[in-house]
């Protein structure tokens, strides 16, 4: 019947394991060294970016807005700006670094925004200012409201103490 010299299988199993599946065999092939090193800096992307939107571009432009009285002269972007600065920072703690980096570009956006908008309120109302800056140091500047015998009285005043003066 049989040689004794061949050994007899009851059942043909080839040596590479047949009844696993093909994705578990595949693994205990690739180093897991290999994988960690392959997957790690797609992984750390999400905080580095998160740090340097949040952290530093957005929180510095809300800051700046802060110190432009955006707070006074543009409170609905200061505020907007100031909100989304903090929803990035809760998503961040969930770790939805992507929904951070969103919220932080919408925050330093308005509060640029609202820099500008202070700056501009600023500037326009330091032209509109109804003070008078005087023609020279010893002169004082003229009130509006003086009727005409008090302006030349004090005309004739500044020219006596001109004539006083030694030169």
């Amino acid at each position: 019947m049989h040689d004794r010299t061949t050994p007899v299988r009851s059942i043909d199993v080839p040596a590479w394991g047949c009844y696993r599946r093909l994705r578990l065999r595949l693994l205990r092939y690739v180093p897991t060294g290999a994988v960690v090193l392959a997957l790690a800096p797609l992984m750390a992307c999400g905080p580095v970016e998160y740090i340097s939107q949040v952290g530093n571009k957005a929180a510095s432009a809300v800051s700046s807005a802060k110190l432009a009285q955006a707070d006074r002269y543009a409170p609905y972007e200061y505020t907007a700006a100031e909100e989304y600065l903090h929803k990035a920072r809760e998503e961040a703690g969930y770790a939805e670094y992507q929904d951070a980096i969103e919220y932080g570009r919408k925050s330093e956006e308005l509060a640029n925004r609202a820099r500008a908008l202070a700056v501009a309120k600023l500037a326009e109302q330091a032209s509109k200012s109804s003070r008078v800056t005087p023609a020279s140091e010893k002169e004082e500047p003229s009130s509006g409201d003086e009727d005409p015998e008090t302006a030349a009285a004090k005309r004739r005043a500044r020219e006596r103490t001109k004539r006083s003066e030694p030169e």
